[in-house]
């Protein structure tokens, strides 16, 4: 064994006093026991961009690599923490060592073991590809310690850290894109990933560049862009962004102004009972804008699904668009079929002066007005079809 290392740890004023330990690479080497180990000892740039010492593991073949501490003698039933900044460690293979070991008095079988990859242990702060850990132990009944850091089929970094406080300035710096990569940054890239991979920051950055946009489409065809606002009140805002030709631009102001033209004729006549009409159109009105608006939204959705999942589920999604269509042409049928003649019924006429107008005429504009809005529904309906059945056939579904 070494010459051991004494810690003192005399602390009177403190009753469970914790003796923190720092990674000094002028005091590790690598263990002789080893035969395959590969790295070196050198100064590099920390992540909080100041000149440090450092050691460097493994590399992405099987070699076993292990540097070991110089042997410390510790306190017995004493509880200490280990700190240091560690890169690297991981592989896209998923099948890398990344380990810190703990040995008392030379016992292997008995040692403490810590996985420092695929977050087993939570690192205290992460800054610019570095990890800073803390690691706290007991020694239990034990005096000789020694300290290993482990290594196989993936390049590591150790990196000598101050005490944990000295960082608490300095802000989290994860990577943004840590859960798409199937390894951690690591100093031998330039990048501190592989430029020529799939999960390289640049194409990385493309594909949620790209999500983003794909939301953003799907946004536009939302209810709120394709829907129908209350009744009378109909119109479809503009939809940004469309593939061409895909979604028309309708525009039904005149059927707006069809149904004001007919309100503003009731309400100029000589009915003391106008208001019975009114409440008799509008509740028509009501049933009739809750049909329209429930299958535009289901419309709406049934088209952001086809945006979030074109390849694997479009011919299920244009179904469920078909279905939308059908439902909305539904509702026109139900405004063509509104039988004015039935909502007399429910009106009782008062002629308060002069010649009243005949009933059937005024019922009978009622009844062209909402046939006029099924049908330019319907034409809209059926464009919206035939956009419908290209994007089918361009898709070879």
């Amino acid at each position: 064994m070494d010459q051991p290392i004494k810690i003192d740890a005399t602390n009177k004023e403190t009753e469970n006093q914790v003796i923190k330990l720092y990674f000094d690479p002028r005091t590790w080497s690598f263990n002789r026991a080893c035969k395959e180990n590969v790295g070196n000892r050198s100064f590099i740039t920390g992540p909080d961009g100041v000149l440090a010492e450092s050691f460097t593991i493994g590399d992405w073949s099987n070699h076993w690599t292990e540097i070991v501490s110089e042997t410390l003698l510790l306190p017995k039933n004493t509880d200490c923490s280990f700190t240091f900044w560690l890169n690297g460690g991981e592989n896209d293979r998923n099948d890398e060592v990344c380990r810190f070991d703990i040995l008392f008095n030379n016992n292997h079988e008995q040692r403490f073991s810590y996985n420092l990859n695929r977050n087993y242990i939570r690192p205290v702060k992460k800054l610019n590809g570095w990890e800073l850990y803390e690691i706290p132990f007991r020694t239990q009944d034990n005096e000789y310690t020694e300290l290993r850091f482990v290594a196989q089929n993936a390049y590591t970094t150790i990196l000598t850290a101050k005490d944990v406080s000295a960082y608490a300035e300095l802000v989290d710096h994860p990577d943004p894109f840590e859960a798409d990569r199937p390894q951690r940054h690591n100093i031998v890239f330039s990048d501190g990933f592989p430029s020529n991979n799939w999960y390289s920051t640049k194409s990385l950055r493309e594909k949620h560049m790209q999500q983003k946009a794909n939301k953003k489409y799907s946004a536009d065809l939302s209810a709120k862009s394709l829907g129908i606002p209350p009744f009378p009140h109909l119109h479809f805002g503009p939809v940004e962004k469309m593939p061409k030709g895909f979604i028309p631009d309708i525009d039904i102001s005149q059927i707006t102004a069809s149904i004001e033209n007919l309100f503003n004729k009731v309400r100029q006549g000589k009915y003391a009972s106008i208001e019975s009409l009114e409440d008799v159109m509008e509740s028509s009105g009501d049933q009739a804008r809750e049909i329209i608006e429930d299958a535009t939204q289901k419309l709406s959705d049934a088209l952001q699904e086809i945006i979030d999942e074109i390849q694997a589920t479009a011919e299920d999604r244009l179904e469920a668009v078909s279905a939308s269509l059908d439902a909305l042409s539904s509702a026109c049928d139900m405004l063509e079929e509104l039988d004015a003649e039935s909502l007399a019924g429910n009106i009782t006429i008062k002629v308060t002066g002069g010649e009243a107008e005949d009933l059937d005429d005024i019922l009978s504009d009622v009844a062209d007005s909402i046939s006029d809005i099924a049908d330019d529904l319907r034409a809209n309906i059926e464009e919206i079809s035939d956009h419908l059945e290209e994007l089918r056939g361009s898709l070879s579904l």
